[in-house]
């Protein structure tokens, strides 16, 4: 007779606590195979339980298969070659924290979020929860239809893509997965070609997919169109509007270079990323390159995580016909990774004028923090020694060179001990100068209240 103490269980329910005693005994071996296991009825006079008890921790063994029946005969132990984990003892411990609390990361790509509209982005999420059942249904996998003629409309008031149809565009959680769905129905083995802005994300996704990547240098016009002719490449990745962290846009003669090679052969795209293109500084490049594709060769891609808030993981890209139709046979059957609730609700902020007066917004202050910060740098005794900032007109970073016989290991030490991070500018073809260091500066998050102390601070990462 199986004999349990049923008052060590604490809090477990008395049926999990009885099955678990039996399973343990199973997997030990002290109750062999085929070994016949008391009644329902026997069990529970033993233990001064209740036959349904027992019935259900019995039920439970049946179902994993550790126990097996025989009509009319009872409950018996199945054969098994069962070998428990090995339970590694390890305290208690709670989940540290991921990131490090720093006075400043130059590498935070998100405004303060006392400038988003909080209130009415609730208010939009509490109409979207209490919308039509439709909501509570399967969306379609380029994604909900409300949004995507809301984008569409954005597009066409503000990059000139009028010719756009809902039905092109498709919605992601995330640029990165929308690369990968992109990839797929590009084709295995193709050859990517992307600017020379140090090591991208794009290229990594491309590599995990067996595809190539090749960097090609930049100058003042952008990605040099002059080089891709002479390599074997299937797509090129552009930032026509700014390319990151120049901040330069592409005049229309760089272009039409581009174009004229993609129209040069069949199978050849253009895959246009708008990131972070919606902050221009200058004369603004407002139309896209996919406005002006007279032969539907580009791909255009964007994102709300930059102008929203980064948790928001909502992006989209347009595809031309000939690659819808291709998405929708290859790829359709993964299903739209974003909730049909954010998805509304964003639609809602989009045509109601919240997302374009948040955008305006944002613009002005960027605007009066970036004249801020370099006037921070020009009045500051060690900096304005040594610091050359890339002129640019477009986005939320600084490309900065410091002029220093410190290594990087050396600056990343002193800035650290300082609360401070910051990323260095790698290019594959390196083209800074010995006894210089280039990094990168996002500025978004600067609070304007800390300022003086931020760049005091890294003063002196670079004083001494």
């Amino acid at each position: 007779m199986l004999n349990y103490d049923l008052t060590q269980r604490g809090d477990t329910p008395l049926y999990r606590y009885l099955y678990s005693c039996i399973r343990k005994d199973i997997e030990t071996g002290a109750l062999a195979a085929d070994t016949r296991l008391p009644s329902k009825r026997r069990l529970a006079d033993a233990l001064d339980i209740s036959v349904n008890t027992v019935m259900t921790a019995y039920d439970l063994l049946v179902a994993e298969g550790f126990v097996y029946t025989a009509e009319k005969k009872g409950y018996y132990v199945s054969r098994l070659n069962y070998q428990a984990p090995k339970k590694k003892a390890r305290p208690p411990k709670a989940a540290e924290p991921e990131e490090r609390a720093w006075f400043m990361d130059f590498r935070a790509g998100h405004a303060p979020l006392d400038l988003f509209p909080t209130s009415l982005w609730a208010k939009c999420m509490r109409e979207a929860i209490s919308a039509a059942d439709s909501l509570y249904t399967t969306v379609s996998w380029k994604g909900l239809a409300a949004l995507r003629n809301a984008i569409a409309a954005e597009l066409a008031n503000h990059r000139g893509m009028t010719d756009v149809s809902p039905e092109q565009i498709v919605i992601g959680a995330g640029t990165e997965y929308l690369y990968g769905r992109l990839l797929e129905i590009l084709g295995p083995g193709i050859t990517i070609a992307g600017a020379d802005t140090g090591a991208s994300k794009f290229a990594q996704i491309a590599a995990n997919h067996g595809d190539h990547w090749c960097y090609i240098p930049v100058d003042e016009k952008n990605m040099r169109a002059d080089l891709i002719s002479e390599l074997p490449v299937d797509a090129v990745h552009l930032s026509p509007a700014n390319l990151f962290p120049y901040g330069r846009s592409m005049p229309i003669d760089r272009r039409i270079a581009f174009f004229e090679w993609a129209n040069a052969t069949p199978g050849r795209w253009i895959i246009e990323d708008n990131y972070d293109a919606e902050f221009c500084f200058g004369p603004a490049v407002w139309r896209s390159m996919f406005s002006e594709d007279a032969h539907e060769k580009v791909i255009y891609l964007n994102t709300f995580s930059k102008t929203m808030v980064p948790t928001l993981r909502i992006s989209f890209m347009v595809l031309p016909e000939a690659l819808l139709k291709r998405y929708e046979e290859t790829v359709s059957f993964y299903t739209c990774t974003v909730s049909s609730f954010e998805q509304y609700a964003l639609a809602l902020f989009i045509e109601r004028g919240y997302y374009e007066r948040h955008l305006l917004r944002l613009l002005h202050h960027y605007r009066k923090l970036r004249a801020a910060i370099l006037d921070e740098i020009q009045q500051h005794t060690v900096l304005s020694q040594i610091i050359t900032v890339e002129n640019s007109d477009a986005g939320t970073h600084f490309l900065m060179t410091a002029r220093t016989a410190l290594t990087e290991a050396e600056i990343r030490a002193r800035a650290e001990s300082r609360s401070l991070r910051f990323h260095f500018f790698h290019p594959v073809y390196p083209n800074a100068r010995p006894g210089e260091v280039r990094f990168i500066i996002n500025f978004a998050a600067i609070d304007e209240s800390r300022m003086h102390e931020v760049f005091a601070r890294l003063g002196a990462v670079f004083d001494g």
